[in-house]
């Protein structure tokens, strides 16, 4: 069935007689009858929204208003915002707007009835149909409604930007939702013979100012027009579409927008180029956006300004202020600050914390190794006793760097201690898949991943810049001296105010580690940077001298201000464990005085015999601060002091039973702490001399002894970096190991496990020679390797003779036990 306009089949034929038979079809302005039918007979919509075509009869008037919606082509225009924020886009509103416009109050068109009007939001015009009233002609009545129109609008304030303009429908519009965006350029497609360009500009310019005309050049027969403005292009689309003039239908459409057509062909054709542009403009706006927020994130975690904590800077400053009206309230109830009670009995500690607040309060150059055992009490000493009145202090675990085992994980714990706030783990991930797609395409890698050492290396520059922000808060480049003027530079202002320098502590800095090893070089470069900008005061706590070496090649010309830290001396020791039991017993006063319950916190008597074995423990228990305080616990809950010392010997010695002495750790390192364990049982202390010829030792004695002192169950004493003398890691440990060797049923077990590792170790040594000496026996004349078969032969007699007297041990231990 051939193609009819709706409800006009007749007329078409009458207006366009060339097109029947002639297979040509009318294209889009046109629908089948076929389709008109199914949907009369289906009871379906027949709207223009639904099929496209407006309808409407020969007493009607189709015109066309531009500029009533925003258009989707003018996202940034001013009018698109006036008409969604001021205008009312209701579907009545705009008929209203439309009447108005077409026949306003002033001048209006009598009789003039609006029969519909049909949206076309997205080109920001309305179609309306008019009832053309019996005095007028369809001609007179499209050019009042024009003139009308034009006037109108012109009234408002903001009319350059919303002035709207009428146009008559000449052709036989198609109403489209489909998604192309109006466009400054029309593409005319002629269905029959082409126009010229100056019938072309006859016809469409009209609508606006056309800046080009492109005619017919290819088989397509298209021609493209170019308007100034998308208003002229918009008009002319709805307007002229499905036109007949000389026997040739002109279809309209936009021409279809390319974009982002230079930017996809720049990255395609120039990818070596495009993607180091993209990661330099990524980087360039994550520093813009993220570095300010990381550095502000450091500087609140080193002063505290706006934590809701009591480290909060205001907090502090209302604590400084009734700290001593405080201080006369406990003195009156009769109770004693704890830190107080033990600066005052802890002389010797008193001293350097006196020493260490002097070095702070000095002008340049503070760069502390503060050096003691495991549980000396170091960490104590400068958080709490030297540094606790201060706003401006970065603590530092190293540990919490060493035990992460993931990137990942590494690099959240590195924030966390730094403050460094947004950290992105996940992103390294995803960079390293684009690294090596990048990699595959360009050959080379677009160094868009970083390692973890290179993300630490940036958490510490940006730490360092929220350093000297810190340091130079105060800092003002002049200062007034009466009616005078004085500049002064940052240094001088620095060294003026060494208070104003935030303080780095950085604990348990051991300068090895098989994970993640590489932080104490950097952490060490790093502070040696600090200090060289005198930008901050930085204190490093350690067990070892082994750090000595990676501090000095960060700052090879500064001579380190050291503290050593050993156990309390036998006399302070007895005073700080009675003192907090007496504190026990004056609180415990207290709370029966007041009537309350006591049940929880037993009362300790202090009379002599108490004093006299505290006397006696203190002597096995040392100076040890970790120590005595788990002591004073322990009597606190109840506990006699005999009865405290000898739980924690028996904790010690399980202790060093299940990390050195068990059959999980490798033989050699097991035989040579028992070895040692024995030696340091008889003797106070054992000098490396001693050892280092013994069998076990032989081959690597200070590796051997070193790495056993590193997991704490030795201190070693060195004299010009050469091992010295050898002693147990704390005063404890020898009560721990008199109970391992005097104990008769463990010492039995733990010396037949020693033996047998002997035996293992000699027996691996004899196999060894064995196998040197095969083929020196094999050889034609025995005489020309005499020495060397004489010098076997007295090793594997040796290494047998070990064996046959450990065996001869093993044998009586056993007849023993029975």
């Amino acid at each position: 069935m051939w193609l009819t306009r709706i409800g006009s089949l007749p007329g078409l034929v009458a207006r366009r007689p060339h097109l029947i038979g002639s297979g040509v079809s009318l294209g889009k302005r046109f629908v089948s009858s076929e389709i008109q039918q199914k949907d009369e007979q289906a009871g379906e919509s027949s709207t223009a929204t639904d099929t496209g075509i407006i309808h409407k009869t020969e007493q009607e008037t189709l015109i066309y208003f531009d500029n009533v919606y925003p258009r989707a082509t003018s996202f940034w225009s001013p009018a698109q915002w006036y008409n969604l924020v001021l205008t009312n886009q209701s579907r009545e509103a705009v008929r209203d707007k439309i009447k108005n416009f077409a026949s306003p109050a002033d001048n209006p068109i009598h009789g003039l009835e609006l029969r519909s009007s049909i949206p076309v939001k997205r080109d920001g015009g309305v179609f309306a149909t008019f009832l053309v009233p019996h005095q007028y002609t369809k001609a007179q009545v499209n050019a009042m409604i024009q003139q009308n129109t034009s006037q109108e609008s012109s009234k408002s304030i903001l009319s350059y930007f919303t002035k709207a303009a009428a146009f008559p429908v000449k052709g036989y519009p198609w109403i489209e939702d489909l998604r192309r965006l109006p466009n400054k350029t029309i593409v005319v497609k002629f269905q029959g013979p082409a126009l010229t360009e100056e019938e072309i500009y006859s016809l469409f310019r009209r609508y606006g100012t056309i800046s080009d005309i492109f005619p017919v050049t290819g088989s397509d027969n298209t021609a493209r027009v170019k308007y100034r403005s998308f208003r002229g292009a918009i008009c002319a689309k709805n307007c002229v579409s499905g036109i007949e003039i000389h026997n040739t239908v002109l279809h309209i459409q936009y021409e279809k927008i390319e974009q982002g057509h230079l930017i996809s062909n720049f990255f395609i054709n120039h990818t070596r180029i495009a993607i180091p542009v993209m990661i330099g403009l990524l980087s360039i706006i994550a520093v813009l956006i993220f570095d300010p927020i990381r550095e502000f994130s450091i500087e609140q975690k080193i002063t505290h300004r706006y934590s809701i904590s009591w480290d909060n800077h205001w907090l502090k400053q209302i604590r400084k202020l009734t700290s001593s009206t405080m201080s006369q309230f406990r003195n009156y109830w009769g109770s004693e600050d704890a830190s107080n009670s033990q600066k005052h009995l802890w002389e010797e500690r008193i001293e350097k914390v006196n020493d260490l607040k002097m070095w702070l309060e000095e002008n340049n150059n503070t760069f502390v190794v503060i050096r003691g055992p495991r549980g000396s009490g170091k960490h104590e000493l400068v958080m709490q006793h030297t540094l606790q009145n201060r706003d401006n202090v970065l603590y530092l675990d190293c540990d919490k760097f060493i035990k992460s085992r993931t990137d990942a994980k590494f690099l959240r714990n590195a924030a966390n201690q730094l403050g460094y706030f947004p950290i992105f783990p996940w992103f390294n991930s995803v960079t390293n898949v684009i690294d090596l797609m990048v990699q595959g395409l360009t050959g080379q890698k677009s160094g868009l991943s970083e390692t973890k050492e290179a993300q630490f290396r940036n958490m510490l520059t940006t730490g360092l810049m929220s350093i000297r922000h810190i340091a130079l808060k105060g800092y003002r480049t002049t200062i007034k001296n009466g009616d005078e003027s004085i500049n002064i530079k940052e240094e001088d202002y620095l060294q003026q105010h060494p208070e104003e320098k935030p303080v780095i502590v950085i604990d348990r800095f051991t300068g090895k580690s098989e994970i993640n090893g590489f932080i104490y070089k950097e952490l060490s470069d790093w502070a040696a940077m600090l200090v060289q900008m005198n930008i901050a005061h930085v204190i490093f706590l350690t067990e070892t001298v082994a750090p000595n070496q990676i501090l000095s090649e960060s700052l090879p010309t500064q001579v380190f201000k050291t503290l050593i830290l050993s156990d309390a001396s036998k006399e302070n020791s007895k005073k700080y464990v009675l003192a907090q039991l007496i504190d026990q017993n004056m609180q415990t006063a207290k709370l029966v005085a007041d009537g309350e319950n006591t049940d929880v916190e037993k009362k300790v008597d202090i009379d002599e015999k108490i004093i006299k074995e505290i006397d006696e423990v203190l002597e096995p228990l040392g100076g040890r601060m970790l120590d005595l305080q788990a002591f004073v616990r322990r009597v606190k809950s109840g506990e006699e002091p005999k009865e405290a010392l000898d739980k924690m010997v028996e904790q010690s010695s399980e202790q060093i039973t299940q990390i050195f002495l068990s059959d999980k750790v490798d033989p050699i390192k097991s035989a040579q702490a028992w070895e040692l364990i024995e030696l340091l049982t008889e003797h106070p202390k054992v000098t490396f001399e001693d050892i280092v010829f013994r069998p076990l030792f032989k081959a690597a004695p200070e590796l051997g002894i070193t790495e056993l002192e590193n997991n704490g169950l030795v201190s070693v004493s060195r004299e010009r970096g050469v091992l010295k003398e050898i002693f147990p890691a704390k005063p404890l440990y020898r009560a721990a190991f008199q109970y391992l060797v005097n104990d008769p049923d463990l010492s039995t077990i733990l010396k037949t496990r020693y033996l047998l590792k002997v035996v293992g170790f000699e027996a691996g040594r004899i196999k060894k020679w064995e196998e040197e000496l095969r083929p020196l026996g094999k050889s034609g004349d025995p005489k020309m390797f005499k020495s060397r078969l004489t010098y076997l032969a007295k090793k594997i007699d040796a290494s047998s003779a070990v064996i046959d007297k450990c065996e001869e041990e093993i044998k009586n231990l056993s007849q023993k036990n029975k």
